[in-house]
């Protein structure tokens, strides 16, 4: 979902980043504002043959500066959450607003809701700021600035109170579910608030589509794909929670030499039966891995003739035996590999693969059905 994003600035040390779908919505963005910049103005007691600039580069400023603050409102989330000892990756700008990458966001329920409200209390403040303070103190230099600072005020009171709602996976939909969890497990509150976000989401779609309002149909969508991809998410941390990577990982593992031939590693596959291998150095010494999938990036005459060497990757993703199954997953996951390598004190003590991984999920289906 994030792969296709670029890094432009860091704030406070926070990756600031674009997504290509921000490059399709911003200039969407100043074209709606722009094509209704008179309805806006006549809203802020500006006339509109008083405006200097052309509606569309007023449109593209306001577009601009509307997603400036929705870093600011994710920003606030990152603050507080890092106060609370949570690692913030980077803030994604992407097609309907901003998205704070955690490093966990596993939080006790309490930290939760004060994170999940310092984005909406952001946006309230700083509105209220705008349209209170600022425009009656300033409003008078130009029209056109004027209508920018009432545009944009405006625009992050609605947001605020937009994001209270409680329509799970957004802000007061976390805040909701922080509330339930306190008095239920994580899981079920996880659930409750997923059904009221899919209700949201459902009204949302409906409205949009009565009224023609795409963006609104658009927010519909991606609050009942989060809600579903959330839900989904806590289900597997629920199950894993029971295990550590080392309950579920291979300890007698196959390795084989990087000077080998790519032909000799397939005969390997098909005759023990398995995809991937860990690949060592003369000295014993870890230096990849290779899969079946690497093998096809050399044709096949050249099998016989090129080493594994050649072919296999270098970059390898390892975890403690000591550490939890389900951060094992989110780094398979993230990194959309099958394997990791168990590293402890340097030396490898086994290989954990994505079906060690469901292994885990089926135990856990099992453990349900014999306690019904």
């Amino acid at each position: 979902m994030f792969k296709s994003s670029l890094t432009i600035m860091k704030i406070s040390g926070i990756p600031i980043r674009l997504h290509i779908s921000f490059l399709v919505i911003l200039p969407f963005f100043a074209f709606v504002i722009g094509s209704n910049i008179n309805d806006i103005a006549l809203l802020a007691n500006v006339n509109p043959d008083n405006l200097g600039l052309n509606p569309y580069w007023l449109g593209l400023i306001m577009a601009i500066l509307l997603f400036s603050s929705v870093v600011m409102h994710e920003l606030s989330h990152s603050l507080v959450a890092r106060s609370r000892g949570i690692e913030i990756k980077n803030i994604t700008l992407m097609l309907l607003g901003g998205v704070a990458q955690l490093e966990d966001d596993n939080m006790p329920p309490r930290d939760e809701t004060f994170m999940a409200f310092a984005g909406p209390l952001f946006s309230l403040v700083f509105g209220v700021l705008l349209l209170f303070v600022l425009r009656p103190l300033t409003g008078y230099i130009n029209p056109d600035y004027s209508l920018v600072v009432y545009y944009l005020g405006y625009i992050n009171i609605f947001l605020a109170f937009f994001n209270l709602l409680p329509a799970f996976p957004s802000d007061g939909g976390r805040i909701l579910r922080s509330l339930i969890a306190s008095r239920t497990s994580y899981l079920r509150a996880t659930q409750i608030a997923t059904a009221i976000g899919k209700a949201f989401a459902f009204i949302f779609g409906i409205i949009g589509l009565l009224y023609g309002q795409i963006i609104l149909v658009l927010i519909a969508f991606f609050i009942y794909i989060g809600a579903s991809q959330e839900y989904k998410m806590n289900q597997l941390r629920d199950a894993f929670s029971d295990f550590t990577v080392a309950d579920l990982m291979t300890e007698d593992v196959v390795t084989v030499n990087e000077n080998i031939k790519v032909q000799e590693l397939l005969e390997l596959m098909i005759r023990e039966k398995h995809t991937g291998y860990p690949v060592v150095n003369d000295q014993g010494e870890i230096t990849g891995c290779v899969t079946m999938e690497d093998t096809d990036k050399i044709e096949a005459k050249d099998k016989k003739l090129k080493n594994i060497s050649e072919i296999m990757s270098c970059d390898i993703i390892t975890v403690r035996p000591d550490e939890s199954l389900f951060d094992a997953f989110v780094k398979m996951s993230k990194s959309d590999i099958g394997r990791l390598m168990v590293m402890d004190n340097g030396e490898m003590v086994g290989i954990l693969t994505r079906s060690d991984v469901m292994k885990a999920y089926r135990l856990k289906l099992i453990q349900q059905k014999s306690m019904e």
